[in-house]
């Protein structure tokens, strides 16, 4: 088991074996080249007759630029340690001041979000990483009054709703897995349910986006549900506090961010949302006779009747919304849009209690949310990379094989999955074969031993007996927010919520401000089979009072009884191949916390049988997965295709070395973590 004492400072990072090579060996030569030009420059006017009053103005200058980068050092909460970082644009005043950064292409220097705020922190005290560094700084606040871990999850979780309403909300759902200081842990499953009167044919014949937009892609949202329970099992401050900061935000709207403006700017996405009145109200701004996305920094996304709830929630708890006054007006507005929750369906929803999946994989003891969530699917990946010598043979192309195999045999588990339900004497789906299967390590020795060194697999052989034309697909779920926090108790959270594809269902409850979600498009419905002609999962058709299966992961994992690390992420399948590259790179490879979450990525999830490469550019920072890595995977067989998205991962790292807590948040969504 290696130490994480020396490897949490910022690196450049490194993909396999190769070293990221960006285009941006080109920037050296010219500042070479602009240096010298202006050292000519210099000699010639410092021995001109000039030369006193120049060398004077040049002193009061230098003088300005001393004092300015004293000032600036001062601001930071975390020096940058790493050098090369091109287009930095710090802040001159508190607060969103100005643009994103340039663009960053060769050592990975994005050190920084939008605001100048570091995307790595380190403190004893506390941590909290967040997709928006707004929603972090809510969260470490939380933590610096003494509020638990799951208070500061609850605070951040509720400021991400409102900050990326694109991913997740109050209209949604979420797992929470929670370790105590004590070592227990448990997982809240706040995952939305089918209404009553759904069922598996309930889409048949209808167009192909009446799961997607519209009412009748609502399930019965849970994320208020789950949050109460939290608090109500492992708060300290009082729950009024914990939702002031979402009050606030939903009453006075805030600067829009880059991340949120690139979300709302998509020609699409603006055609999606003109379709839905409150929807395009609340989050475009009229200019003329025209919408657009609002600009960087413009105040946008005012939600008064969602300030209006949430007091009420504030007040009273929860119930105000599933039973008392604002449930028939929820309802109405709901089946206004053309969906089936009634009144019964609010009343009847909960949460469920779970107990987490556990693994020892790699010296460490894992913590994981079951199914519904996909975490375990992760660990069964873990566990085949874990039986080959570490560092998986050398962690070049072959290594990195490995990794692309271990993750197509974990989707087709996947595929086995689904919702057991609470009842365990009739549940959904029988998990007990699958799940026997994934906890037994001849089983998993014999899908490692399948793994060739120098070509792939058929598909229907990927996943053993488990195969998924046995199974069957579940349909591609989307967006998403994940945070990770850990307070000084080391009480630890892994949150991971959603309201599944951009804006839901794009259906905004005029009564009470609720972005309600479209998670119905994440059950699998008969008749539907990909163009492979795979059929969907029959584990995942829709029941009422089931949840659909997810691929949200959240981990926790701890050594000798002391917590180590929380980690998950956000963006649909590529949660799993984000958090295990994750996991790969900080432990198997001894990569830096934040090398091992910012790395250019890869993804494949079987079907389509195609490997993803990174490839494109966000929020200022380019990721280019190494071509020569590409070339040798595309060798052995893969079908090698670039890609322009990746997952969002968070993670939380507790030094064993030193007592330290480092946090990071993923460039990708331009997040920023924040310490107490």
């Amino acid at each position: 088991m290696r130490s994480f004492g020396s490897e949490i400072e910022l690196g450049t990072l490194s993909s396999g074996a190769q070293q990221y090579a960006g285009p941006g060996n080109g920037i050296l030569e010219d500042r070479e080249g602009i240096q010298s030009r202006w050292q000519h420059a210099w000699r010639r006017v410092s021995r001109g007759p000039s030369a006193p009053i120049l060398l004077s103005l040049a002193a009061l200058l230098l003088l300005l630029v001393v004092a300015g980068a004293a000032y600036s050092t001062r601001r930071r909460s975390v020096p940058p340690e790493v050098t090369g970082c091109a287009g930095l644009s710090e802040p001159r005043l508190p607060g969103d001041t100005v643009a994103p950064e340039g663009s960053i292409t060769a050592d990975f220097g994005a050190l920084h979000d939008y605001r100048g705020r570091p995307r790595s922190v380190t403190s004893q005290k506390g941590v909290v990483a967040a997709d928006h560094g707004r929603c972090s700084d809510i969260g470490a606040a939380v933590l610096a009054e003494q509020g638990s871990a799951v208070d500061a999850a609850i605070a951040a979780a509720l400021c991400q709703g409102l900050l990326n309403p694109m991913a997740s909300g109050v209209g949604g759902g979420h797992f929470m897995l929670i370790r105590l200081p004590n070592g227990t842990a448990e997982v809240i499953d706040a995952r939305e349910v089918a209404p009553a009167a759904a069922n598996e044919t309930m889409y048949t014949g209808l167009p192909e986006r009446a799961s997607v937009d519209g009412g009748l892609a609502v399930a019965v949202p849970l994320e208020l549900r789950g949050l109460w329970a939290a608090h109500q099992r492992h708060g300290r401050l009082p729950w009024p506090r914990l939702l002031q900061p979402a009050i606030d935000l939903a009453e006075n709207g805030f600067p829009a961010h880059p991340y949120l403006v690139a979300s709302l700017s998509g020609e699409d996405q603006q055609r999606a949302l003109q379709n839905f009145t409150a929807a395009r109200d609340t989050f475009l701004i009229k200019q003329g006779s025209k919408w657009r996305a609002p600009r960087v920094n413009e105040t946008c996304c005012k939600r008064p009747q969602l300030a209006a709830l949430l007091q009420a929630v504030a007040d009273e708890g929860p119930d105000v919304l599933y039973t008392g006054r604002f449930a028939p007006k929820l309802v109405s507005d709901i089946q206004a849009a053309g969906g089936i929750i009634t009144a019964a369906d609010l009343a009847a929803a909960d949460i469920t209690i779970r107990e987490p999946i556990r693994r020892h994989i790699w010296g460490l003891d894992w913590l994981a949310a079951p199914p519904p969530s996909s975490a375990v699917t992760v660990l069964a990946a873990m566990q085949m990379l874990a039986g080959f010598d570490q560092p998986l043979a050398g962690s070049g192309a072959l290594g990195v094989h490995r990794l692309v195999e271990a993750m197509k045999h974990a989707f087709a588990l996947r595929m086995n999955l689904g919702d057991p339900g609470p009842d365990a004497v009739n549940p959904f789906v029988q998990l007990t074969p699958i799940l026997g299967a994934l906890a037994d390590p001849d089983f998993i020795s014999s899908l490692r031993s399948e793994i060739l060194n120098n070509g792939t697999l058929p598909m229907n052989a990927y996943g053993g007996r488990w195969n998924v034309t046995a199974a069957g697909l579940h349909p591609e779920d989307h967006g998403t927010s994940h945070l990770s926090v850990v307070d000084a108790n080391r009480m630890a959270v892994s949150m991971t919520t959603t309201v599944n594809s951009a804006f839901g269902s794009k259906v905004l409850s005029p009564s009470t401000g609720i972005l309600l979600n479209n998670q119905m498009d994440d059950f699998s419905s008969p008749g539907r089979p990909n163009i492979y002609g795979i059929p969907p999962s029959p584990a995942n058709f829709i029941r009422p009072g089931k949840k659909p299966f997810s691929s949200m992961s959240p981990l926790i994992a701890e050594q000798g009884g002391q917590l180590v690390l929380a980690i998950g992420a956000s963006g649909g399948p590529r949660i799993i191949s984000a958090v295990l590259q994750a996991v790969v790179r900080l432990v198997a490879y001894g990569e830096g916390l934040f090398s091992a979450v910012a790395n250019p990525r890869l993804h494949h999830q079987l079907a389509p049988n195609k490997l993803f490469v990174e490839d494109w550019n966000t929020t200022g920072v380019s990721f280019q997965f190494d071509s020569s890595i590409a070339a040798r995977l595309a060798a052995r067989g893969h079908e090698v295709a670039p890609t322009t998205w990746g997952a969002i991962t968070q993670a939380v790292l507790a030094d064993p070395d030193d007592g330290g807590l480092h946090g990071v948040s993923d460039p990708r969504k331009d997040g920023a973590p924040a310490a107490m």
